[in-house]
Order: C-alpha cells, then sequence, then structure tokens
C-alpha cells in the first residue's frame, strides 16, 4: 500500500493548466480584500475591553497615596498644605511636596491633551521633566517676582475620610496674618489622583481651572473615592483608586471665612474590580484566519467558474475548447 493512494490533494499536471487574465485579476481583487480582512481580525484581536465586578472593600488599614500638580495664583511663601482626616490626625504637608515659584498661565496644561493618548511612564516624564523645568528656572533667577507657585509631588495619608486644602498663611491656622492684597485663589489643577495611574483612567479635576473673583473666595470640592482593582491580560494586579466630584464655591466677607482650596473626600465601601480582557483567544484568532483564507478562496474559486460559465454560454466562440477546435 502506498500513502498516496490516501492524497486528499489530488494535483494537475502544469500542462493542463491554462492561466487567464480574469484569473489573474481576481487573484488580485481577492489578494487585497483578503489582506484588508486578515489585518481586521488582527486588529481585533489586538483590541482589549475591560470586564467590571464590584465586591465590598477587602483591605484594611491600607494607606492612601495622593497626587497632586496645582498651581495658585499667588507666591510659595503665602500659601500652606495641609490635611486633616476624621481621626483628628493633621498633616502639614508643605514640606512634603515640591512648591515651585512660577508665572501663572494656562500654557503648562496644554499639553496634556496631547499626552493623554501616551503610555503612562512617557505621561509621568514628561511632567516630572515640566516640574523639574520650572524648578530650573525658579532657581537660576532668585531675584525674578513669580506671582503664582505650582505645588505638585505625592505622598501617604491614612485610608480614611479627609479634608485636604490649600490656604493663605495667617488663614485657618495660626501664622503671620497675609497681606489681603496678595490674595487670590484662581488655580489650575494638572493632576489630582489617589494611587497608581492605569490606562484609561479618567481623573475628573484634571487640566481644570478656576478663576476667582473675590479676595475673600473658597472652592469646595466633594470627592468620592473609588478603591478600583486593575488586572491587565497578563494577569498583573494594580491596587489604585478613582473618584467623582462636586464642587462649590463661595464669597465671603473679609475674615468671615478661610479663603482657600478644599478638597473633601470620602470612601465607598465597594470595591471596582476591573480586568482586561482580550475579545479573542490566540487559538479563536487562528481558526478563524484559516476559516476567512480557506472560504475566501473556495468561494472566489466558484464565483469565478459560475461567471465563466455564464460568460461562455453568451459567447461560446470564447470557451477554451472552441478556440482549440474541440
Amino acid at each position: 500500500m502506498q500513502f498516496k493512494e490516501f492524497d486528499a490533494f489530488p494535483k494537475v499536471e502544469t500542462g493542463f493548466v491554462k492561466r487567464t487574465g480574469s484569473g489573474g485579476i481576481l487573484t488580485l481583487v481577492v489578494s487585497a480584500v483578503l489582506c484588508i480582512l486578515v489585518m481586521g481580525e488582527i486588529k481585533e484581536y489586538m483590541t482589549t475591553r475591560n470586564d467590571y465586578r464590584f465586591l465590598v472593600d477587602p483591605l484594611v488599614n491600607h494607606r492612601l497615596q495622593i497626587n497632586l500638580d496645582i498651581t495658585v495664583a499667588m507666591p510659595c511663601d503665602a500659601l500652606t498644605l495641609d490635611l486633616r482626616d476624621i481621626a483628628e490626625v493633621q498633616m502639614h504637608l508643605s514640606d512634603k511636596v515640591q512648591k515651585i515659584p512660577t508665572h501663572f498661565s494656562l500654557g503648562t496644561s496644554m499639553y496634556a491633551d496631547h499626552i493623554r493618548s501616551r503610555p503612562l511612564n512617557v505621561k509621568k516624564l514628561i511632567k516630572a521633566a515640566s516640574r523639574t523645568a520650572s524648578l530650573e528656572k525658579a532657581r537660576n533667577n532668585p531675584d525674578e517676582k513669580f506671582g503664582a507657585c505650582r505645588i505638585a509631588g505625592s505622598f501617604d495619608a491614612n485610608k480614611l475620610s479627609g479634608n485636604m486644602h490649600i490656604t493663605a498663611v495667617g488663614h485657618g491656622y495660626h501664622g503671620e496674618h497675609l497681606d489681603h492684597k496678595l490674595m487670590n485663589m484662581t488655580h489650575k489643577i494638572d493632576e489630582l489622583s489617589f494611587g497608581d495611574l492605569y490606562p484609561s483612567i479618567v481623573n475628573p479635576l484634571d487640566d481644570s481651572f478656576e478663576n476667582s473673583n473675590s479676595l475673600f473666595e473658597a472652592f469646595q470640592y466633594f470627592l468620592v473615592v473609588v478603591p478600583t482593582i486593575y488586572t491587565d491580560r497578563s494577569g498583573r494586579s494594580l491596587l489604585t483608586n478613582q473618584y467623582s466630584v462636586s464642587e462649590f464655591r463661595k464669597t465671603f466677607p473679609e475674615d468671615m471665612g478661610v479663603p482657600g482650596l478644599f478638597f473633601k473626600y470620602d470612601f465607598e465601601p465597594m470595591t471596582v474590580m476591573i480586568s482586561e480582557e482580550s475579545s479573542m483567544g490566540l487559538g479563536h484568532l487562528l481558526v478563524r484566519l484559516a476559516g476567512l483564507v480557506g472560504g475566501y478562496f473556495v468561494t472566489a474559486g466558484a464565483a469565478h467558474k459560475v461567471l465563466s460559465a455564464v460568460w461562455y454560454h453568451f459567447f461560446p466562440e470564447a470557451a477554451p475548447l472552441k478556440r482549440h477546435g474541440v
């Protein structure tokens, strides 16, 4: 017994095969369409989707990382950053972050849209470079009068409801009373986040701007922080947070309130679990590609035979056998 008896793919001698112009055109069209369809399948395989699940927050006594990059239209020595949580733990944070003298403008936040779609490590490098450039400019121009202060950095706090606030020196806390002419709570927020970033995260206050209309004005932001566990396609998990926000601003007579920026945050008891998943597995992709390639060529070959039969029916003199006198 010879194995060729089991050959399911019988061959035709080359001398009995005739190539035609219509067949060549059809092959080119089929190949082009097939390439487009194959690229579409591969793109769908590379596309990820997020699967969401909810559960009661399982973590106890977890520390909270707060990241901020806020510019206020006041000199740095006129501002103080503090935090007080529900357990009455008070933190003076002015020495835990960078306070960079600068000029107030919206220019530094305009690049955010340009880098928003880039990988997160690239975003961090660009923002870090921006802060470093601002700090170097302030150091190299000690005599220049900067009218604004960029407060940037990260620090850890208790995972408890709290109130982080930026206020004028001598207002709300003990200290030398600030000249009211210097008070201006106009500000822009380049970043305010809780924990590390993950792809597609949306922090509502990023790249926001508020203009103060009075020397004595308070901007209050009420944030609800949602603990989040993000797992990528390779199974690596990231513990972080996202938040929603509502805001309120009020003006008041002189010495009848504390002007400043107040970020009051609370926590949801639920944790969101986000899993990054592919729309199909590798095996599924290979099966679809095999079916696509084989099925498309078979369908195109059958269509070519049908069209050729119709053509030769109306124009029998064009049939190959007729041309050879058969």
